[in-house]
């Protein structure tokens, strides 16, 4: 969650970012889901043990008030509580 988190932010070195596309990239028309990211279709098994295929899912499910937080370490506590109170 913490790359998700980071990609999301932008700080993630750009060949690395370059796997996390938000979903307004895709589609030029304005979606409900445009500051998710995009899940790519996985084409192989090796690709569907991928954080590409894996971890988006989890991030998009998550409440925009944890994925918004301002820093990692906000991010972080919220986040661990959050699961741990489910």
């Amino acid at each position: 969650m913490v790359m998700l988190y980071k990609a999301n932010n932008h700080c993630l070195e750009g060949r690395v970012q370059a796997f996390f596309e938000p979903t307004a990239a895709v589609h030029k028309h304005d979606t409900r889901q445009s500051k998710l990211f995009y899940v790519k279709k996985a084409n192989t098994s090796h690709r569907l043990l991928s954080i590409t295929v894996r971890g988006i899912p989890i991030w998009n499910g998550l409440a925009n008030d944890i994925t918004r937080l301002p820093s990692l370490q906000q991010f972080k506590q919220r986040l661990k509580s959050t699961l741990l109170a489910s």
